[in-house]
C-alpha cells in the first residue's frame, strides 16, 4: 500500500493529505539525557524528563497533475497554504498520521514557511510539528531544592493560641498585650464562652484566636446592674465584688496589709466609674471589714 501522510483537525475532523508523499518524515519517542560535568569523575549522563516531539515536515505542493500525486489530490497550492495556516493561527490541535506506520499523534502546526524554488510554480513547504499532551495527563512534582519551610508553613491557618490566666488579669489587659487593642476583650469573650467579660478567674484557660478570625466573632456586652439606666452603677458593683474578692485571697496568702492595698485597689475602680472620689474610700471601708480589720 502506499504511504500517505495525513494531518487530521480534531476540532473539525476535516482531514489533509499531503499531495506528493515526501521522501522523508520526521518523529521521535523517548526520554531527554542530562549532562553534567564532575569535577573529579568526568562527564556523566542521567536519565532526564519525557520528552514531546517536535521536528519539521517538508513537502511540495504541486501547481499541476503528476503521476507519482496521492490518489484524488488536487493540485491547487493555495488550498493546503491556507488551510494548513488556519489551523496554525486557531492553535488547532491535528493529528499527525504516517499510514502503514504506528505514527499517529496530536501535535500544534507552527509557522508554515513556503515558497518557489524553480519556477514551475510548484511551492515547497517546511511545517514545523509539535507534539500535543493534554494538561490532565501532566504529573506537576513540586521541586524540593530551595523550597522555604517557613512558606509552607504559612499556608497553613494559624492555630489558635492558648492562656492561663494569672492573678491581676483582665480580658481588656489581655487583649491589649495580645492584640494591641483592649476593646477587643468583649469578643473574646464570646470567643471563649464567657458570660460576663468583667469575670476572669486565675487558672482560668483561654483560647486566643487570631486576630483577624477574633474581629468576626460578636461582643458579648458586660451585665448591667437591676434598675440601673446606665450600667454604671452594676459596672461598680462588679468592681467592688472583684476588688473583695482580691482583698480576702490576699489576706489568706499574705495578711491584713495587702488585703488592705486590695481594697483601695477596688475603690480607686469604682471611683473611675462613677465619677466620684468619696467612693473610693466606701469601697476601701467594705475590704476592711470583709477580713475583718479595724
Amino acid at each position: 500500500m502506499e504511504r500517505v501522510i495525513v494531518l487530521k483537525n480534531t476540532d473539525t475532523g476535516q482531514a489533509l493529505t499531503l499531495p506528493i508523499t515526501p521522501g522523508s518524515y520526521p518523529m521521535g519517542a523517548g526520554r531527554g539525557v542530562e549532562r553534567l560535568d564532575m569535577a573529579q569523575t568526568g562527564q556523566i549522563a542521567l536519565p532526564g524528563l519525557k520528552g514531546l516531539f517536535s521536528g519539521q515536515l517538508e513537502f511540495e505542493l504541486p501547481a499541476r497533475q503528476y503521476p507519482h500525486m496521492t490518489a484524488g489530490a488536487a493540485a491547487e497550492p493555495q488550498y493546503y497554504i491556507d488551510l494548513l495556516t488556519e489551523w496554525s493561527r486557531e492553535a488547532q490541535v491535528c493529528r499527525y498520521i504516517v499510514t502503514g506506520t504506528a505514527i499517529n499523534i496530536p501535535v500544534l502546526l507552527g509557522m508554515l514557511e513556503y515558497g518557489e524554488a524553480d519556477g514551475t510554480n510548484d511551492v515547497q513547504c517546511k511545517l514545523p510539528l509539535y507534539e500535543y499532551r493534554v494538561l490532565d495527563d501532566v504529573v506537576v512534582e513540586r521541586a524540593t531544592q530551595n523550597y522555604s519551610r517557613a512558606a509552607e508553613a504559612s499556608a497553613q491557618p494559624e492555630a489558635a493560641e492558648r492562656y492561663t490566666v494569672e492573678r491581676g488579669d483582665s480580658l481588656w489587659a489581655i487583649c491589649r498585650r495580645v492584640y494591641g487593642d483592649g476593646s477587643l476583650a468583649y469578643k473574646l469573650a464570646t470567643a471563649n464562652g464567657i458570660a460576663n467579660p468583667n469575670l476572669i478567674y486565675p487558672g482560668q484557660v483561654l483560647t486566643l484566636p487570631d486576630k483577624g478570625t477574633l474581629a468576626g466573632y460578636g461582643a458579648t456586652p458586660a451585665p448591667e446592674c437591676a434598675g440601673s439606666s446606665d450600667g454604671a452603677k452594676g459596672a461598680a458593683l462588679a468592681a467592688l465584688e472583684t476588688g473583695v474578692t482580691a482583698a480576702l485571697a490576699a489576706a489568706k496568702a499574705t495578711g491584713n496589709a495587702a488585703a488592705q492595698g486590695a481594697g483601695v485597689t477596688a475603690g480607686s475602680a469604682m471611683s473611675r466609674v462613677l465619677g466620684n472620689v468619696a467612693v473610693r474610700d466606701a469601697a476601701k471601708l467594705a475590704a476592711r471589714g470583709a477580713i475583718g480589720l479595724r
